[in-house]
């Protein structure tokens, strides 16, 4: 491909990583990765030392891989990098704005970098820098303003270009609770009404429960468990879990009279195990004749911080 060669985003995945092996000497930083990332927003989380960040590398094609292969819709990382990074927009966890530039000067040397004409890199970074909430700290010289600021002025330099994915390393590092939700709700724009693809390695698990549709967890090199953060957490034997005031012990004996397995958790909640579509007419018709008034009903999920800790555990001594 030409450095100037149209890449058609539409059809291809965004990310398809197939059997990359890299070593460092004789340690094996990733060993036969193969993981997607698709249209979403998609969580890399895993302990230190697990090989995110080199997974990053290895997608912008900053590595060279001793096996494998890494393709950013559809073009090859390794044998053509320049054209995967026109693709990419990368807000690193390290420090990655110039001392001595304005926060628009920093944004608009990146547009430039990206080969937009001067006066267009303006346009577009003022543009940008104004959906960050910038404000008027963006002619302030980047190393006197805080981290969030800087923040956003790392974020918007990586998105001045319009990529169709975006990676960011620990977005939300140092942010204040306001700050970080502002970094979230932006992401989340960003991949539903802007159809980007995003791509978050953090080590904050609520970050991710909170807006990912997907998650890839890596420990010692390798992809552990990868999956919608539904499908991860829906529990082996289904249940669900009834919210109710009342006479719930006898709710329960009518359900198992039944054939379906009840247990009390506490003074208002019963968790019902679900293996039909039948239960939940027959708990509307348990509630309803024993005289318990339901105020929910749902489905049991696992906490998605057990579903890490238990894929990270199988061989956490390799992680260390």
């Amino acid at each position: 491909m030409s450095p100037g060669a149209h890449v058609d985003v539409a059809d291809a995945l965004p990310v398809r990583v197939e059997g990359v092996v890299k070593r460092y000497g004789r340690r094996t930083v990733l060993d036969r990765v193969a993981c997607t990332v698709p249209p979403g927003i998609t969580g890399l989380v895993g302990p230190n030392g697990a090989g995110k960040s080199t997974l990053v590398r290895s997608i912008l094609g900053l590595v060279r891989l001793a096996a494998g292969s890494v393709h950013v819709f559809g073009v090859d990382a390794a044998r053509e990098p320049r054209a995967v990074r026109r693709l990419v927009g990368v807000v690193p966890e390290d420090e990655c704005t110039v001392p001595g530039l304005a926060g628009v000067e920093m944004v608009r040397y990146a547009a430039r970098l990206s080969g937009l004409p001067g006066t267009e890199a303006l346009r577009r970074a003022h543009e940008v820098l104004d959906w960050c909430d910038a404000g008027q700290e963006r002619y302030r010289t980047v190393e006197t303003l805080s981290v969030g600021m800087r923040q956003k002025v790392a974020f918007a330099a990586a998105i001045v270009h319009d990529p169709p994915l975006v990676i960011l390393d620990e977005p939300t590092n140092g942010l204040d609770p306001l700050e970080r939700q502002a970094m979230l709700g932006r992401l989340t724009t960003l991949a539903r009404d802007h159809g980007k693809t995003v791509l978050v390695s953090t080590h904050v698990l609520p970050d991710v429960q909170a807006i990912c549709d997907r998650v890839i967890v890596m420990a010692a090199g390798r992809v552990r468990l990868e999956g919608s953060i539904a499908e991860l957490t829906r529990p082996a034997v289904p249940q669900l879990e009834l919210d109710a005031v009342g006479p719930l012990d006898v709710c329960a004996a009518m359900l198992a009279r039944q054939g379906i397995e009840a247990t009390r958790r506490d003074a208002t909640t019963l968790l019902v195990t679900a293996r039909s579509a039948d239960v939940v007419a027959a708990i509307w018709q348990a509630a309803r004749e024993s005289g318990v008034a339901v105020r929910g009903l749902a489905p049991v999920r696992r906490g998605f911080e057990d579903v890490f800790l238990e894929a990270i555990a199988e061989d956490s001594h390799a992680a260390a």
